[in-house]
């Protein structure tokens, strides 16, 4: 199961509304001759750690990084005021992302604010408030802590395209939060060292489409089934894995690690959403087997035998895989 959380995020920084600036021009942008620009909006998609309920992120700032030829900061908004559903304004917005599944949106920062984009190449701050943040798991009362080293989730790198506009409440771009990857629980005891979110499994996704499909009641029956997707010229599908982690152990695997992975449901459905435009494969596995999102288990993906098939998204439109 897919969950989603949009942030809206728009705005005409000329026009000056619910942003910062890096520079010393009271929070305006001065627009660049020639350049094309945008309106800017923003969502954040999440598939769940599997055994929480909750997991919730107090953001305290949003901010946008341009990036020069060389890849390196030019100018930043520091956005700092949120919208709440009653029309009100707050400086920070808590949010259980597993309170919002398919395509449902929470709305924090509203269009009327006006941030406009020269096109380029951008990346996304998150500032997290620590103690606001959390995870909770199915049983347990406890409220465990989400880590995140300086507080500040440093996204990769984008790019904002005039072309791509927020439609109704539907954002240009997509923060999508694969939580499966980027969620880490550090120690067997959640209580000794509590869940880092890493950007790892974190990214920003424009002109996306929906992947959704279901799965028989014959593959059901023989576990836990989970869908992962590749990019469409994987030939060997690895499990889970982040070779790039502190506490990874052993040779990098061949095997292609997934772009995402989801669950599938007790009804035998699956979704992703906000994944961008282009060509991928999607491999089944059902089994009792656990998949540890840093370590390579060297699972047998696809199993049964034979459940993998290439798929093509488009903006805007739901590819279907049945398995």
């Amino acid at each position: 199961m897919k969950i989603y959380l949009i942030i809206l995020l728009t705005a005409l920084i000329a026009a000056c509304g619910g942003g910062s600036s890096s520079n010393d021009n009271d929070g305006v942008v001065p627009p660049v001759t020639g350049v094309e620009q945008a309106k800017f909006s923003l969502g954040v998609s999440d598939a769940p750690v599997d055994d929480a309920i909750a997991v919730v992120l107090e953001i305290d700032t949003v901010k946008i990084i341009k990036l020069n030829d060389a890849g390196d900061s030019s100018e930043e908004i520091l956005v700092e005021e949120f919208a709440m559903e009653d029309g009100s304004t707050a400086t920070s917005v808590v949010t259980n992302l597993l309170d919002y599944q398919g395509a449902d949106q929470k709305k924090i920062i509203d269009e009327l604010a006006g941030i406009v984009l020269d096109e380029g190449s951008y990346q996304l701050e998150l500032v997290i408030i620590d103690a606001g943040s959390y995870v909770e798991l199915d049983n347990d009362a406890t409220l465990y802590a989400i880590k995140i080293p300086s507080s500040r989730l440093r996204l990769g790198e984008f790019a904002v395209d005039a072309s791509l506009q927020q439609v109704g409440d539907t954002p240009a771009y997509t923060i999508e939060f694969d939580l499966r990857t980027s969620l880490v629980q550090r120690g067997n005891n959640p209580a000794q060292n509590g869940f880092i979110l890493k950007p790892h499994g974190v990214k920003v996704v424009g002109s996306s489409g929906t992947i959704a499909g279901t799965v028989s009641s014959e593959n059901l029956n023989l576990g836990t089934c989970t869908v992962y997707m590749y990019p469409g010229d994987s030939t060997e599908f690895g499990d889970l894995f982040d070779s790039e982690d502190e506490a990874f152990e052993g040779e990098v695997p061949t095997a292609t690690a997934p772009l995402a992975s989801t669950v599938v449901t007790t009804e035998g459905t699956f979704e992703f959403g906000f994944v961008s435009a282009g060509d991928y494969m999607v491999a089944l596995r059902c089994d009792d087997l656990v998949d540890d999102n840093i370590q390579f288990d060297g699972l047998v993906i696809p199993s049964p035998e034979g459940q993998s098939t290439f798929i093509t998204v488009t903006s805007g439109n739901t590819s279907e895989a049945n398995f």
